[in-house]
């Protein structure tokens, strides 16, 4: 299972990350996201001080805190983090070492 093992860089709008598989890999946002360019969640990450908020999750997924809304059993909203699985953040990378 591949993961996300550290955050090297951030900067608006690119990550560095170093794998579980030991490869450093650059993942830009404009480039990966491209075709979910009108998703709202994109929208809000697309903002540079909100993009270098950037964490890693327990998975190894890239996550951002109160960036996405979900509705509960009841209909009610909450809002969680939006993420992105190491897997979508591997294969949307280009490979730096």
């Amino acid at each position: 299972m591949i993961k996300v093992d550290k955050i090297l860089e951030v900067k608006p709008f690119y990550i560095i990350c170093e794998f579980n598989t030991g490869e450093i890999k650059k993942f830009t946002l404009g480039e990966a996201l491209a075709e979910k360019e009108e998703n709202r969640f994109v929208k809000k990450i697309n903002n540079a001080e909100v993009f270098t908020q950037v964490k890693i999750g327990e998975f190894g997924q890239l996550y951002w805190d109160g960036m996405a809304e979900m509705k509960d059993e009841n209909g009610n909203l909450f809002v969680c983090e939006y993420d992105m699985s190491p897997e979508f953040i591997y294969h949307h990378s280009s490979t730096i070492n």
